[in-house]
């Protein structure tokens, strides 16, 4: 069994992602809700093992500018529909855009 640590609170905001897993590749998803530790990803039916190490793409918007972030997790929990993941940011970028999301949602 996984445990969770949660330091942030979670904030239901939607936004498509993309999660790289080795055996599987490229899965599109789409985030539930989010926040500094992990976010929840519906996968549309995909299975992932819990404990899997992937990394999770997705695209921040700052002063009319786009950047693509790639950030290391692993799946914490899974629910029918998506997979729990917990981050580990290697980044202080994908840090603060997580966090610029957060305060503007």
């Amino acid at each position: 069994m996984s445990v969770e640590h949660r330091w942030s609170e979670r904030k239901p905001i939607q936004m498509d992602v993309t999660l790289f897993y080795e055996p599987m590749g490229t899965i599109l998803g789409r985030t539930r809700n989010i926040s500094l530790e992990g976010m929840f990803v519906q996968t549309n039916g995909i299975k992932l093992p819990l404990n899997a190490r992937l990394e999770v793409s997705f695209v921040s918007r700052s002063h009319g500018k786009e950047k693509e972030h790639h950030v290391p997790a692993y799946v914490v929990h899974d629910h029918g529909d998506g997979v729990g993941l917990m981050l580990r940011h290697s980044d202080y970028s994908d840090f603060y855009a997580l966090r610029h999301m957060l305060t503007a949602a």
